[in-house]
């Protein structure tokens, strides 16, 4: 045998740097699907990760004019997720449109809950032959997807209170 073993745990701290690059990435996919490319929104994160001491770095590489963590998130954001350990909120107010997003977001909810169902059909077609790890991993994915929903749910409610004024 090769001596690599695909099972070795995470150093400390990779399971840090794993998030911040997933929040990096979120954010410069949410950025790029409503902004054009040199725009600098500022960003909103929610989490109970520590992250305090990377703020600067995820601004740079997110191209943030201000990242701020776990604060109160203004009306007018777009929001993405890393799983559930991270809300990534995007501020695009005055710099899209509401209508056109909240149709997007709806699209968008349509597909999460047709996953949300197929979930559901695969966890109640479990047998005791489906092994306890797999059967938890899909409870996992239906509680992250669930999580998903009302976070776009919350979305399409913000864009609403846009097109209120």
């Amino acid at each position: 045998s090769s001596g690599i073993n695909a099972e070795w745990p995470l150093r400390p701290g990779e399971s840090r740097v794993n998030l911040v690059k997933d929040i990096v990435h979120t954010a410069r996919s949410v950025k790029d699907t409503y902004l054009e490319s040199k725009a600098k929104p500022e960003v909103f994160l929610s989490t109970s990760e520590s992250l305090s001491d990377l703020i600067a770095v995820m601004e740079d590489l997110i191209g943030s004019t201000k990242l701020h963590l776990n604060e109160s998130i203004p009306l007018g954001t777009a929001v993405g997720t890393v799983g559930n350990r991270c809300e990534v909120h995007v501020l695009v107010k005055g710099l899209v449109d509401p209508v056109q997003e909240i149709n997007r977001l709806q699209t968008k909810r349509e597909g999460v809950e047709k996953f949300v169902q197929q979930t559901k059909e695969t966890i109640d077609k479990h047998t005791d032959k489906v092994p306890e790890h797999v059967r938890q991993a899909n409870c996992n994915k239906l509680s992250s997807l669930q999580d998903e929903l009302v976070t776009i749910d919350t979305a399409i409610a913000n864009f609403r209170k846009l097109t209120d004024n």
